[in-house]
């Protein structure tokens, strides 16, 4: 995976609807890994995983995508601008 340029990450750092493509840089996750995962999340209707939306380009909603990630690695927001891990994640 190939980083890019600096203007490109300053132009797309406040979007707020998302491509895959740069969810997949905004995640920093290689996208023949993450690629997959996507697919798999969109293809399980219980995974919660935002859904593109079509009145916005077939594009995801940035803050909920962030959230969905922060739930799935357990961390909340404290509502005092704090962080906290609500217990250690599950191993295999």
């Amino acid at each position: 995976m190939t980083a890019p340029c600096p203007e490109t990450l300053e132009r797309e750092k406040d979007k707020l609807y998302v491509t895959d493509a740069e969810l997949m840089r905004k995640l920093g996750v290689d996208p023949k890994v993450l690629r997959p995962t996507i697919k798999g999340l969109d293809a399980n209707p219980r995974s919660g995983f935002p859904r593109k939306d079509p009145l916005f380009g077939n594009r995801r909603y940035w803050p909920a995508v962030k959230e969905w990630f922060d739930a799935y690695n357990r961390i909340r927001i404290d509502g005092q601008g704090g962080q906290s891990h609500d217990r250690p994640r599950r191993t295999a």
